[in-house]
């Protein structure tokens, strides 16, 4: 007879090599990324074929872009209970197949009132499939690559949104704009399928959970063969809350201060990348460059970013988080004055908005980064969720508020010098909360279960 064996969880999937089962749900996460990146500037890319072919005004297909920010919104705010309820792996494979079903079906929308509708359907599964894929990553990762994980994953999002620009180029000149959706839409429901088949659901998640015992030891053995039997206890210091809503959790203590302070910290962070995304190219035009170089600029911002998605993420596994966050903030605010205060020709401008978009879209995904390693796991998604949800809310403040100031003829410098506000309050936010996230998180990991 087999004597009993005690499997600690936590220990087990923090302390393994990063090996080929990770590399696994690292390009399942990166992918899912790719293509939601891909789909949510979609829109951007096939509207001015869509003004043509509808003969609209710009004001007319604002609807379209807006209900597409608020689908994203409400996606990732319901996305992260439904999956701390019924696992990640099911939100994310039903999230991918449900944008990937509405973006189809949104290529015969026939007019401006349903295409919003369908794009607002669209982003619901956006919204839903971004944070609970790195979630589920962030809960494979070994200790010291978790961040690195969930920040590398999130470098999906930019290199599908720069391939979907080179991809809708080449379409809509054969198909039209049409097949742009149709292409956004076949994928992704293909990559479901592929998702149903070689996505685990969190061995966390299954840990806590009644019932799962056997799902439980078949995804252990794939990163360790033989490490579990019928004779293995599993031990977890987290469990499955009873009673509770995982939203209520999330704002009760301990957590309501790191909370309140991930969604302050986001919102202010998006605030300040869609302000740029969103008006970047008419400041520069409005500050005598042509079209075509601020374009260029604008599109170091990108690149800035999905370097520093990949750097902020390893300095998050190695050095206190809410450091590496206030640090990279306050350099940001330092570029945001200098572009304010200073005159730059072509090089160096790009140079300049190369290193903001570094800082910027690089504490984006830190944000995420801190909040996967924060949340215990009966909250993690919706924790994660909430935050990306509130975030995005900020990100149609950047672009209402970009839209205002140009109203009211501010230069070039006073549109800068107004981004030191949100990036200010993004590093007081970091500070206030996530200090305390740091010295709360191995107390919540080693509190006993309930």
């Amino acid at each position: 007879m087999s004597a009993v064996k005690q499997l600690k969880i936590q220990e087990f999937l923090e302390t393994r090599a990063f090996g080929a089962f990770h590399w696994r749900i690292l390009l399942l996460g990166l992918t899912v990324l790719i293509l939601d990146g891909f789909d949510v500037v979609a829109m951007g890319f096939i509207a001015p074929a869509i003004i043509d072919d509808w003969k609209l005004g710009h004001v007319a297909l604002g609807p379209v872009l807006t209900m597409g920010l608020f689908g994203l919104a409400i996606g990732a705010l319901t996305g992260g209970p439904l999956a701390d309820r019924f696992g990640r792996r099911k939100i994310v494979i039903g999230a991918v197949f449900f944008f990937g079903v509405m973006s189809l079906l949104s290529a015969w929308s026939p007019n401006v009132a349903a295409l919003s509708v369908m794009r607002f359907l669209t982003g619901l599964g956006l919204g839903a499939a971004q944070p609970n894929a790195a979630t589920l990553a962030s809960e494979y990762a070994p200790r010291k690559y978790r961040s690195i994980m969930v920040t590398v994953i999130y470098c999906g999002f930019t290199l599908g949104a720069a391939g979907g620009g080179f991809l809708s180029t080449y379409l809509i000149a054969r198909h039209g704009w049409q097949s742009v959706l149709v292409v956004g839409g076949i994928v992704p429901i293909v990559f479901a399928i592929v998702l149903a088949i070689m996505l685990p659901e969190s061995a966390k998640f299954l840990a806590v959970r009644q019932g799962a015992r056997d799902a439980l030891m078949r995804v252990l053995g794939q990163i360790e063969p033989s490490v579990a039997d019928s004779s293995t206890t599993f031990v977890t210091t987290e469990h499955a809350h009873v009673g509770q809503g995982a939203i209520r959790l999330i704002v009760s203590k301990p957590h309501t201060r790191v909370t309140l302070a991930l969604w302050v910290g986001l919102f202010m962070n998006l605030m300040t990348v869609y302000f740029l995304n969103s008006w970047l190219p008419i400041m520069l035009k409005g500050n005598h460059f042509s079209l075509s170089e601020a374009a260029l600029v604008a599109a170091m911002m990108q690149v800035g970013g999905t370097l520093g998605n990949i750097v902020i993420g390893w300095e998050m596994d190695r050095f206190k988080a809410h450091r590496v966050m206030m640090g990279t903030l306050f350099v940001a605010g330092g570029f945001t004055v200098i572009l304010a205060k200073m005159s730059f020709a072509l090089f160096g401008l790009m140079t300049m908005v190369f290193l903001l978009g570094y800082c910027t879209n690089s504490t984006n995904t830190g944000w995420t980064a801190m909040a996967a390693s924060y949340y215990p796991t009966e909250m993690r998604a919706t924790g994660t969720s909430w935050m990306t949800g509130i975030g995005r809310f900020g990100a149609v403040s950047g672009a209402y508020a970009g839209a205002i100031l140009l109203s009211l003829n501010w230069s070039f410098g006073e549109l800068f010098m107004f981004l030191t506000i949100p990036i200010g309050i993004s590093i007081v936010a970091a500070y206030l909360g996530c200090r305390r996230s740091d010295r709360t998180m191995p107390l919540l990991r080693n509190a006993p279960s309930r």
